[in-house]
């Protein structure tokens, strides 16, 4: 089986912060540490065959360490896709693996500086006629399946523990991300696993987006962009309308069509 998905990535540094410690892989492209915004999206026609890869990273930690953070784990989990296109594994094998060697890679960096410097994760490998997702940390991913939306990454925060205690106010704290010392703590990526349907839709974002706009929103905008490139852009004026306090980077992957 093999299917052709239609592609497209934005990254802003939206209205409120001053840099942008947000990253992609975006089937083989980063975004340079030099940069703090997309100028217009990134178009990318792939097949699953043999597979296509795709992620979000938002990089934290004080002055420009958030920044190296995302961007050594976006080149870390590109050179990792490079080698599964020579060696073939089992695609939550790979992410497996793609976690442990970002996180490693993060620790290091992280090691040389004071505090608290590490980044979220949230990937999406698509093979033959089937996608995988894996997430350390709360960026997230959905798919959005005639017109309704279901998230298949895991919240790694304490945003349950802040309900069940009546704690508003106060933004979830990450309970784990990429860049923990493994002598601390080993991270436990969370992973899903869809069959793909043409016409289907895949949302991978930074709580840039998910912060400023709720389901509801997300739905109608989805349904009502004609094409990857229309959807990304929606989005990204819709989060930058309602005040885009943090830095917003979203991928739209649309099942284009599914061959036997």
């Amino acid at each position: 089986m093999e299917c052709r998905l239609s592609a497209a990535c934005l990254c802003n540094m939206g209205r409120v912060r001053g840099n942008n410690e947000d990253n992609f892989y975006f089937d083989g492209r980063t975004m340079p540490l030099d940069h703090t915004s997309l100028d217009k999206p990134l178009l990318q026609d792939v097949s699953t065959s043999p597979f296509a890869a795709f992620g979000v990273f938002d990089g934290m930690g004080g002055e420009e360490n958030g920044e190296v953070a995302s961007f050594v784990a976006a080149e870390t989990f590109k050179d990792k896709c490079r080698w599964l296109r020579e060696y073939v594994a089992p695609p939550q094998q790979f992410l497996a693996e793609a976690s442990a060697a970002m996180n490693d890679a993060v620790a290091a960096e992280a090691r040389k500086v004071p505090g608290r410097v590490g980044t979220t994760g949230v990937m999406l490998c698509f093979s033959e006629d089937e996608v995988y997702c894996g997430n350390v940390g709360d960026s997230r991913a959905y798919r959005f399946h005639k017109s309704a939306l279901f998230q298949l990454s895991t919240d790694h925060n304490d945003a349950k523990f802040l309900r069940d205690h009546g704690v508003v106010g106060r933004k979830p704290r990450l309970t784990q991300y990429i860049g923990l010392d493994p002598e601390e703590m080993m991270i436990e990526p969370s992973y899903a696993k869809e069959k793909l349907q043409q016409g289907d839709r895949y949302l991978l974002c930074s709580d840039g987006l998910t912060d400023m706009l709720d389901n509801l929103t997300l739905c109608s905008i989805l349904k009502n962009s004609a094409t990857v490139q229309q959807g990304v852009e929606a989005l990204m004026d819709a989060a930058l309308e309602r005040g885009g306090r943090d830095n917003i980077t979203i991928i739209l992957v649309e099942v284009e069509e599914v061959r036997a």
